[in-house]
This record gives structure tokens, C-alpha cells and sequence, in this order.
């Protein structure tokens, strides 16, 4: 029920996901509305729904209040997840609701002293991860290196990455560059044999594909985030607005349309599906709270191959196996 554009685009892209999806689907919200809208579409897949018709606002202010929020949507497929009877969630939802809801309910995993928001970067020539990308602002260094960590382990299992090269986002290359945190992080990241760390990277190294993982804490990783979202946003409109301006350029237009729309595919949000919350003892995915249907659709599919991927199995047993984190 959580997103801008709810509950229709949510159970559109649920709809569209049964097209792949080898996970059974199971909505939970207002029982009547989700129904009204699947009575618009044809599906050959009868969902799940699991009826609340309580939900946490776009706008609601995370804080204790919501350990009393137990009929809210967000909250019960969270306790899904913790139960068993799911083994991921995907939420275009409040994200700080979310992100306390999960820690509440979903539990982090043992070892872990913060979970890390991990999203999927359009970089070249392949995709790469950055994490944290905004549910930790202030940050410890050993909290870099435990995103660091989670990441590679994402990258390898999801990715098929062998060996990941890990970068430290910073504003230089050279050792000794960055603030207090960042320095002390990559004395931390220098001594772990378990990590491919490549050094520090900046940005525009990491979207040329310098590295696999690119690790910061949650203020400079959201901050990242949506600048590259309204930079792509700024440069397709630009674009449009350049092949429009004249009869020549029109033309030109027209001959790059499928080009340009496989560039816009490229750099769109939605065709990453969201970010995965790594830490916790469940997939927890966030969606973006202007969620389409093909942002939901991906989300899916993004949950679905952290759980094909063992990605929360696979960081238990690095973290049970004395990883020194």
C-alpha cells in the first residue's frame, strides 16, 4: 500500500512479474482495493492477499510510535518474513518506516552492527553496487567495513562477480585522502584478505566501472543517489528538447527514437527495481517511492535473485566463520 503511486502501480507490476517470477506473489493490504484492481487486468496467477487496511504514511515520522503499528501493511509482511511465511518483502513505501520496521521485526543478522542500503548503479560496462545508500548518515568505520563485505558477497551471489573489486568512495584516489571516517576505513578495508579492496574511487571512477562495490556511509551515499537520478532525469529532457528544436534535428530524432529509448531504460531507476537492505535475516527491497509498474516489476525481480542467491545465508556464514568484522 506504500508509494506514491499505490496501490495500482504496486499491483501492476506484481501482475506483470507473474509473466517470470518462480515465487508465489502475495499482496498485503486493503483486501477490497487490491481486488478492484486485479479485476481490471487478466492474471494467470490467483494471489495471495493478506487483508489489513492499515497503512504508515509517506509522511509519517519513524520513531517508537511504531512498535504499536501492528495491523500496518508495512508491519505485517515485515513479521511474514520474520515467521517464515515469506522469504522477502519488496515495499515502495516510507523508507525510514521501513527501514525501522524491518530492523524491528526482520531482526538484523548476528554480527551485524548496521544494515546497509545496497542499490544497483547503471555504471559501464556493467552494473556495479553502492551501499550505504542512506539508511545510515553517521557511520563508524567498521560499519564501512561490514557494507563492504555485504557487498562483495552481494556482488558475487547476484552479480556473478568472482572476485569483487571493492572501492572506497571518496573525493581522490590517493591514500590519506578524506575525512576522519574514510581514512580510518581504509586502514580497516587494507587488512582484510576475505575483501578485494581496490583503494579508494571517486565518482566518476565508479561509474566508468572502476569497481564492482563502491562503499560510503548513508549521508554521501543517498546524496550520490539522487543527484545520478536527476542528473539522468535533467539529460533526457535535454535530449527531447534538443530533437525538437529544429526540422533537421527532428529528423535525427526520429532515427535515434530506439537508441534513445534503450538509453532511457539504461538510466532510469526502474530498471534496477530498488535497493536491498543487506544485513538482516530476511530480502527486505525498497522500491522508490515514485514506483511504477516496471520499478515494482524489477523490485521483484531483484528480491527474487537474493533469495535464489542465498545472499542472506552466504553473509551469516561469512560473518559465523570469524570474518573480522
Amino acid at each position: 500500500m506504500g508509494g506514491d503511486n499505490a496501490p495500482e502501480e504496486i499491483v501492476l507490476g506484481a501482475v506483470r512479474a507473474t509473466r517470470w517470477a518462480r515465487a508465489e506473489l502475495c499482496l498485503v493490504g486493503d483486501k477490497p482495493r487490491l481486488e478492484a484492481v486485479l479485476g481490471k487486468v487478466e492474471t494467470r496467477q490467483r494471489f495471495e492477499i493478506v487483508h489489513t487496511d492499515e497503512l504508515i504514511g509517506m509522511h509519517e515520522p519513524a520513531g517508537p510510535a511504531l512498535r504499536h503499528r501492528r495491523k500496518a501493511s508495512m508491519v505485517v509482511a515485515a513479521n511474514m518474513v520474520k515467521e517464515g511465511k515469506a522469504q522477502a518483502m519488496v515495499s515502495a513505501g516510507n523508507t525510514a518506516a521501513l527501514q525501522q520496521v524491518a530492523l524491528l521485526e526482520v531482526g538484523r543478522l548476528p554480527g551485524i552492527k548496521r544494515p546497509g542500503l545496497a542499490a544497483i548503479f547503471p555504471t559501464r560496462p556493467q552494473p556495479s553496487l553502492g551501499l550505504d545508500m542512506g539508511a545510515n548518515a553517521d557511520c563508524k568505520p567498521d560499519y564501512l567495513l561490514q557494507f563492504a563485505l555485504m557487498g562483495s558477497i552481494y556482488a558475487q551471489k547476484v552479480f556473478g562477480r568472482a572476485r569483487p573489486r571493492v572501492g572506497l568512495l571518496n573525493i581522490g584516489q590517493e591514500e590519506g585522502k578524506g575525512n576522519a571516517l574514510v581514512t580510518a576505513a581504509y586502514e580497516l578495508l587494507s587488512t582484510q584478505p576475505q575483501i578485494n579492496f581496490v583503494g579508494n574511487v571517486e565518482p566518476m571512477g565508479f561509474f566508468a566501472g572502476d569497481v564492482d562495490v563502491g562503499v560510503c556511509d548513508g549521508f554521501v551515499g543517498n546524496m550520490m543517489l539522487k543527484t545520478s537520478e536527476a542528473v539522468a532525469e535533467w539529460l533526457m529532457a535535454r535530449v527531447r528538447q534538443a530533437a525538437r528544436s529544429t526540422a533537421v534535428s527532428k529528423i535525427g530524432g526520429l532515427l535515434l527514437k530506439p537508441a534513445l529509448r534503450q538509453l532511457r531504460r539504461d538510466v532510469s531507476h526502474s530498471e534496477h527495481g530498488g535497493a536491498v537492505l543487506l544485513g538482516l535475516k530476511g530480502v527486505v527491497v525498497k522500491c522508490h517511492g515514485r514506483s511504477n509498474r516496471d520499478t515494482i516489476e524489477n523490485g521483484i525481480k531483484l528480491a527474487e535473485r537474493a533469495v535464489v542467491g542465498q545472499v542472506v545465508e552466504r553473509i551469516a556464514a561469512s560473518l559465523a566463520e570469524g570474518s573480522k568484522v
